[in-house]
């Protein structure tokens, strides 16, 4: 039977936007959003004409026999654990999730269970209500190397802190068909109340067809607990940073501090760049390979291409990992 297909909203953009709208997700249903005109400036990317119609992005509909269902990898968790915990062999498991590498099992990548009609994993397996998230429109640029980055802005609206968001974004042609999809994961595991980080997914190589509109699909999104669990990460603060351009790249450094009473062994800076729109057009995640003990700081300098318009603005964010 040829696969049933729904309209699901427009996401093509005629023009740049004086502002960067959002919208707050809470549910995993597939939310389409603009492509803002900022990001059609290459040749993967083609801007309308004004007056052109949108193009709509049509997605295939689920039917009523086949719910999948996805799990987000925990701190500590194996895929073992998880084939056990859910009822499946590990074998089924592996061949569901191709791309994730049992040895090197990253916290919050989403598994896929594959789900035997009658069994175990069939009962009671309803994911969590997801916690909102506030999401910008969806950025992509075409990179040298036959590539194609995309960001969403994540932002946290409430007062607990975020962990676990991803979201699929699906490219889509000129006649609103699905070319390709990908889950952007967050670019730190928490998101703090009020702050915001980019989801990052890269589409290499890009599609050959030309990308007319892209579509969001929120998947995970989880409140952190309360106290934070062994392993989970340690919000780092960031002081004294500057920054500045020098052609197409910008420069920011700065000092973090590691505040709480936790060592932590690694650690991570995240810098985005933004337009006059409130778009992202640069992003770089700085690594912190010593580490930093309790109470100490450390400096640090990263450096970021602009692979969009002008840079109005940048924001930081840090955590580390005990």
């Amino acid at each position: 039977m040829p696969a049933r297909y729904f309209l699901l909203g427009t996401v093509l953009a005629l023009a740049a936007c004086s502002s960067a709208p959002v919208a707050t997700l809470v549910a995993p249903t597939a939310a389409l959003l603009r492509l803002p005109g900022t990001t059609l400036n290459s040749p993967s990317l083609p801007s309308s004409t004004p007056g052109q119609p949108a193009t709509p992005v049509i997605i295939a509909s689920p039917t009523a026999t086949a719910t999948p269902v996805t799990h987000v990898v925990q701190a500590g968790e194996t895929m073992l654990g998880i084939a056990i915990q859910f009822g499946v062999s590990l074998v089924a498991l592996e061949a569901a999730n191709p791309t994730a590498s049992a040895r090197f099992l990253s916290i919050g990548t989403v598994l896929v269970i594959p789900l035997s009609a009658g069994g175990p994993a069939a009962v009671n397996l309803a994911p969590p209500p997801l916690a909102p998230v506030e999401v910008g429109q969806p950025a992509c640029y075409s990179l040298p190397t036959n590539a194609l980055y995309c960001f969403v802005e994540a932002r946290n609206p409430g007062t607990t802190p975020l962990e676990n968001v991803s979201a699929r974004i699906i490219l889509a042609d000129g006649q609103g068909l699905p070319l390709a999809s990908m889950v952007a994961y967050a670019a730190l595991d928490l998101i703090p109340p009020g702050k915001a980080v980019p989801l990052v997914a890269l589409f290499q190589p890009a599609p050959a067809a030309v990308v007319a509109a892209v579509g969001l699909d929120l998947l995970t999104a989880n409140l952190a607990g309360t106290p934070a669990s062994v392993g989970s990460a340690v919000p780092l603060d960031v002081a004294s940073d500057h920054g500045g351009p020098l052609g197409a790249r910008w420069t920011v450094t700065g000092q973090v501090r590691n505040l709480s009473n936790e060592a932590v062994s690694t650690g991570w800076v995240v810098l985005a760049l933004y337009d006059a729109h409130g778009q992202i057009v640069g992003y770089r995640k700085h690594v912190l390979a010593a580490g930093l003990p309790a109470g100490a700081a450390a400096d640090f300098s990263i450096v970021a291409d602009t692979l969009g318009g002008a840079v109005d603005h940048y924001a930081l964010l840090a955590e580390g990992r005990p």
